[in-house]
């Protein structure tokens, strides 16, 4: 019996050592789990404060309408009509952004990455904004090595980052001014560099630039309200890239977004 109870002694020290680590992992995860629940909560209340104000534009000047119908000029009903489509249209791009927000950020989120030619795919991407940019009179400049750069990527995905940031750029670039875009290859990674000549970043701003729902200006030039998650989008997908994305920026003379892709 003396010899059982030894035994058992022997066992006490390492089954406690195995609580206190069970109890440690156990607190880790229930701080991860509501600091999830406070970032959602906090989403959650972005989400509901940017749609409160156009769902209750559309709403005010639709039940004017109705109730003044017969004394509507073609003129005031043109203009009060573009003032429920515009709110309407900012919804719909507030929606789909959420979406893609929460769908990025889930644990659950897996890219489906495939050799791609990345220099193809950024040519591409660049095309699709020469007619925007014109309207503003802005050129858009790309320098890429003539040799073909093959990268594994998820090709939606890094659409949607590059997108967001040349949209971002192009957004707060004043008229009659360039936006370059170069891609240089280094050793283990790529660089893609856009730089504009826009009304720049503050330092105080420069450092929440890629958190969700942080506007620095509102409106741009064009009167275009700023949602403020396409460079938090951006981030996430290429960080599932295994990539990074940092900025820099001088006020009253442009940004600049740099964007690191693995090159393997």
């Amino acid at each position: 019996m003396a010899k059982k109870e030894k035994n058992s002694d022997k066992y006490i020290p390492e089954l406690e050592e195995k609580i206190i680590d069970l109890s440690l992992k156990l607190k880790s995860k229930s701080n991860e789990l509501n600091a999830a629940i406070e970032t959602n909560s906090k989403i959650l209340g972005k989400f509901t404060h940017n749609l409160k104000n156009p769902v209750g534009v559309i709403f005010s000047f639709s039940e004017m309408m109705l109730e003044d119908l017969s004394n509507y000029s073609v003129e005031k009903l043109e203009k009060h009509l573009q003032i429920i489509k515009n709110s309407a249209t900012f919804s719909l791009a507030l929606l789909d952004s959420i979406s893609k927000y929460t769908r990025v950020q889930s644990p659950n989120f897996i890219i489906k990455t495939q050799c791609l030619n990345y220099v193809e795919l950024l040519n591409a991407i660049v095309s699709l904004f020469k007619f925007k940019a014109s309207e503003k009179n802005i050129e858009l400049e790309i320098a890429v090595p003539a040799k073909e750069i093959f990268l594994t990527l998820d090709e939606a995905e890094i659409t949607q980052a590059l997108t967001a940031v040349l949209n971002n750029a192009l957004r707060y670039s004043n008229e009659n001014s360039t936006i370059n875009i170069t891609i240089e290859v280094n050793k283990n990674n790529v660089e893609t560099t856009i730089t504009d000549q826009g009304m720049g970043i503050s330092k105080a701003d420069l450092a929440h630039v890629f958190e969700e729902f942080y506007v620095v200006n509102t409106y741009s030039d064009d009167k275009q309200k700023c949602i403020g998650l396409g460079l938090a989008i951006a981030q996430k997908i290429i960080e599932l890239h295994n990539g990074k994305i940092s900025a820099t920026s001088t006020l009253e003379k442009g940004s600049s977004f740099k964007i690191i892709l693995p090159n393997s």
